[in-house]
C-alpha cells in the first residue's frame, strides 16, 4: 500500500515491482523495449495521480492491471497501423480493376476529403475526434483534458466517425480509407 506522496516511498514501489511488471508486459508485448516502455509510462501516470491514489488497498494489483490495459492498447495501436499499412499496399497488389491503382495517385483528393469531413463535424465532435485520432490520446485522456467522462467521449467518437463515413460515402470513399491512408 502506498501510504505516502513522498518520492522515497514511489522509489521503493518502483523498485521493488519494475522488473515484475516488465516481465508481466513483456508476456503480452513480446518487445523488451515496449515492455519497458508501458511500465514507465505507467509509473508515470501513478506519480501524476499520487494523490487520488493514497490508500489503495492493493497497490500491486493496480500496478499490475493498468500494466496489462496499457500493453493492450499498445497491442491495439500497432494492429492498427499495420492494418493500415498492408491494407493499401494489398489493396494495390491485388486489385482487379486497373483503374484501382490510380487510387494510389488521388491520395491528397482523398486526404483532403477527409480535412472536410472532420472540418463539417459539430464542434464537440470534432475537437473529440482531433484529441483521439489526430492527438493519438485515449478515450480516458480526452475525457480528463476536456472535462467529459469517458463515456462522453466514445459517444462522440461514434457520431464522429458515423458523420465522416456518412459524408466520405457522398463521394464514394469507403470508410476503410482513414487506414489506408495512414492519417489516423
Amino acid at each position: 500500500m502506498l501510504t505516502s506522496p513522498s518520492y522515497q516511498a514511489y522509489k521503493a514501489l518502483f523498485d521493488s515491482q519494475y522488473n515484475d511488471l516488465c516481465n508481466y508486459a513483456f508476456s503480452f508485448l513480446k518487445d523488451d523495449a515496449a515492455a519497458e516502455d508501458v511500465v514507465q509510462e505507467t509509473f508515470i501516470r501513478l506519480w501524476e495521480k499520487h494523490r487520488e491514489l493514497i490508500n489503495i488497498p492493493n497497490i500491486k494489483a493496480y500496478l499490475f492491471r493498468a500494466v496489462r490495459n496499457n500493453s493492450i492498447s499498445v497491442l491495439r495501436r500497432q494492429t492498427t497501423e499495420e492494418a493500415g499499412n498492408k491494407g493499401f499496399e494489398w489493396i494495390m497488389e491485388h486489385a482487379e480493376d486497373p483503374d484501382a491503382r490510380e487510387v494510389e495517385n488521388s491520395r491528397p483528393y482523398y486526404e483532403q476529403l477527409i480535412y472536410e469531413a472532420i472540418a463539417n463535424l459539430p464542434p464537440q465532435c470534432k475537437e473529440v475526434f482531433t484529441c483521439c485520432r489526430l492527438q493519438g490520446m485515449t478515450h480516458q485522456q480526452t475525457a480528463t483534458k476536456l472535462g467529459l467522462s469517458a463515456k462522453t467521449v466514445e459517444n462522440y467518437m461514434g457520431r464522429a466517425l458515423k458523420l465522416l463515413r456518412k459524408y466520405l460515402q457522398q463521394y464514394g470513399l469507403p470508410a476503410a480509407i482513414f487506414f489506408l491512408l495512414k492519417l489516423f
